[in-house]
C-alpha cells in the first residue's frame, strides 16, 4: 500500500509538472493559470510588467494556483480600474471559468501521471517474474486510481474552502525598491473598491490597478516613510544592500546592532550604519555594548538612554524626550547592555534565564520600565525598547489604565515579525534586519519594515513588514493600516483589544 501511495503522489506531481500553465481569455486578457503542490492553499498573481506579485491563501487544500497575464485589453483594464461594472461581472465570471478549467485539466494530468506511475509499477512486476494479465492491470490501475482519488479530494476541499474574502488581505512580493511603491498602489485599489458587488470583483479591481501602475511607475508615489530594523548581529553583509533599497528618511534601530559590541564590530558596524537613512536613532539591545553605543553616538547617530540623548564621553543631555523628526521620542537602554571594559568578557551574560533569579529579576526590570516611562516630563509619541517582552508589558500595562493617547513602541530581540495592538497602543517589531548573524545571510530572508508617515509630527498610518533577500533584492510584504480594524485580519497584526482602531 505504501508503495502504491507513494507512485501515486509521485505520478501527480510528474503529471503537474509536465502539464505546465493553461491559458485562458478573460475580460482583460489573456492569462496563463498553473497548478502545482504546495504545503499551503494559495493564490499567486504575477504581474511580469513591473516584476510584482500578489499573494493570497483563499482555500485550504495543497495545491498553489500561479496566474500570470500573456496579454492585455488596454481598454478593458483601463474601465476596470474605473469600476465599470459590466467589465468586473465579466471578468469574474472569466475568472471562475479559467480556474475550473486549470483545475479540472490539472486532475486530468495528475490521473495520468498516475497511470504513468502504475505503469512503471507493472514493468517492474512483469520483470520480478511472470504474471498474469490481471495482476499486470492491477498494477497499472492501483496508482491511477489513488492518484485520481488524491486529486479528487484535494480539489474538493480546495472548492469547499474557498473564501474570497481572503483576497482582501494579501501579501505582496516584489523587487524591494519598488516595493512600497507596489503596496501604495494596492491599498488605494482596496480602498477604491469597497462599493464593488463582490469580494473577486475587488480583487479583479485591485489586479488591474497594479497592472496598469505597472506599466506607468512614474505616477506612484509614496509617503513619507522611516525604516525600522533591528538585530543585524554584526552583518555588515545584509546592511548596504537594505540602505539601497530604503535609505530614504529616518531610520530608527531598537538595539542588537553588534554580536557582542567590541571595538572591532563598532569600527565596522558604525559608518555602515549611517547608511540607512538619515537621522539614526537607536537604543541599545543586550548583544550590545555601551563602548558600541558611545561609538554611533560620536558618529552622529540620536543613541536614546533613559536619561536622555548618549553623548561620546558616556554622559547624557538629561532629555529622556526628544524632538526628533517632528516626533516626541523616547528610549531606553538595554538593561543587560554590557557596561564593563571588555565587550567579549567570558562571565557576560545574554538573557535574564542566565542569572540566579533570573525571573524575579526580569519583573523587577520590567516594572521599573513601567516606572521610566511615568517619570518621563511628557508624554512620548514613540518608544524604542529591544526587549519584545518588555515592550508588551508596557503596552499592556498602559492599555489596562484605559490610555486613550496614541503611542508607537518600537522593538526587537526575539527575530519575529508582527504589529501588536492594544487599542491606541501599538508594538511594532520588524524582526531580524541581520538573519539572525552573518553567516545567515545567503540563506535566510531579513526583516525590516517601512512606518509611513500621513504628516510632520503624526504617527505612521500604515507599517509594511518586509521580507527581503538582501544579495538579490527581490521582497515580500504584508501592509497593516493602523487607523482600519481591518487590521486586525492582516496576518502579521494580532490585536489583543479589538475596540476602536488607533
Amino acid at each position: 500500500m505504501l508503495v502504491v501511495l507513494s507512485l501515486a503522489l509521485g505520478g501527480i506531481w510528474l503529471g503537474l509538472r509536465a502539464a505546465g500553465p493553461g491559458s485562458y481569455e478573460t475580460a482583460l486578457g489573456r492569462v496563463s493559470v498553473e497548478v502545482s503542490p504546495a504545503l499551503h492553499g494559495r493564490v499567486d498573481a504575477f504581474i511580469p510588467i513591473a516584476d510584482w506579485g500578489v499573494r493570497a491563501h483563499p482555500f485550504s487544500a495543497p495545491i498553489r494556483l500561479e496566474v500570470e497575464p500573456r496579454s492585455l485589453d488596454r481598454q478593458a483594464l483601463i474601465s476596470a480600474v474605473g469600476g465599470n461594472g459590466s467589465v468586473l461581472a465579466e471578468s469574474e465570471r472569466d475568472a471562475q471559468h479559467a480556474a475550473t478549467r486549470a483545475l479540472v485539466r490539472a486532475l486530468l494530468w495528475a490521473v495520468g501521471g498516475g497511470i504513468a506511475a502504475g505503469a512503471v509499477l507493472a514493468l517492474a512486476v512483469a520483470a520480478a517474474a511472470t504474471r498474469r494479465p490481471p495482476v499486470l492491470v492491477a498494477a497499472v490501475a492501483a496508482p491511477a486510481l489513488t492518484a485520481a482519488a488524491i486529486a479528487l479530494v484535494t480539489l474538493l476541499a480546495a472548492r469547499a474552502t474557498f473564501d474570497p474574502d481572503a483576497f482582501d488581505h494579501p501579501s505582496f512580493f516584489a523587487r524591494g525598491a519598488e516595493l512600497s511603491q507596489l503596496v501604495d498602489v494596492a491599498e488605494k485599489a482596496r480602498e477604491g473598491s469597497q462599493s464593488y458587488s463582490s469580494s473577486v470583483q475587488r480583487t479583479i479591481a485591485g489586479y488591474a490597478a497594479l497592472l496598469s501602475a505597472g506599466v506607468r511607475l512614474r505616477d506612484v508615489t509614496a509617503a513619507p516613510r522611516a525604516l525600522l530594523a533591528s538585530d543585524f548581529h554584526n552583518n555588515v553583509l545584509a546592511i548596504n544592500p537594505l540602505a539601497r533599497l530604503f535609505s530614504k528618511g529616518p531610520a530608527f534601530v531598537p538595539g542588537d546592532l553588534g554580536q557582542s559590541g567590541s571595538g572591532a564590530e563598532a569600527r565596522l558596524l558604525v559608518p555602515r550604519v549611517h547608511k540607512l537613512g538619515s537621522p539614526i536613532v537607536a537604543v541599545s539591545g543586550n548583544h550590545d555594548s555601551r563602548l558600541l553605543m558611545r561609538r554611533l553616538a560620536r558618529s552622529g547617530a540620536i543613541v536614546l538612554t533613559g536619561s536622555g540623548r548618549l553623548r561620546a564621553d558616556g554622559s547624557t543631555d538629561g532629555r529622556p524626550v526628544q524632538r526628533i523628526a517632528g516626533l516626541r521620542m523616547a528610549g531606553i537602554a538595554d538593561p543587560l547592555e554590557w557596561r564593563g571594559r571588555n565587550p567579549d568578557d567570558p562571565r557576560r551574560v545574554f538573557s535574564f534565564a542566565q542569572l540566579p533569579n533570573g525571573r524575579e529579576r526580569y519583573a523587577r526590570v520590567a516594572r521599573s520600565v513601567v516606572d521610566w516611562f511615568d517619570s518621563l516630563p511628557e508624554r512620548p509619541q514613540v518608544v524604542l525598547i529591544h526587549q519584545n517582552g518588555l515592550a508588551q508589558n508596557l503596552a499592556r500595562t498602559l492599555a489596562a489604565r484605559r490610555a486613550q493617547k496614541r503611542l508607537l513602541i518600537l522593538t526587537g530581540h526575539d527575530h519575529k515579525q508582527h504589529i501588536d495592538r492594544y487599542g491606541h497602543i501599538v508594538v511594532a517589531d520588524a524582526g531580524s534586519a541581520g538573519a539572525g548573524g552573518p553567516f545567515g545571510a545567503r540563506t535566510t530572508p531579513v526583516g525590516v519594515a517601512l512606518l509611513h508617515f500621513p504628516g510632520a509630527g503624526r504617527l505612521p498610518s500604515a507599517i509594511d513588514m518586509i521580507r527581503v533577500e538582501p544579495f538579490s533584492g527581490a521582497a515580500s510584504a504584508a501592509r497593516a493600516v493602523l487607523s482600519s480594524r481591518a487590521s486586525c485580519e492582516s496576518p502579521v497584526v494580532f490585536c489583543h483589544d479589538r475596540g476602536a482602531a488607533p
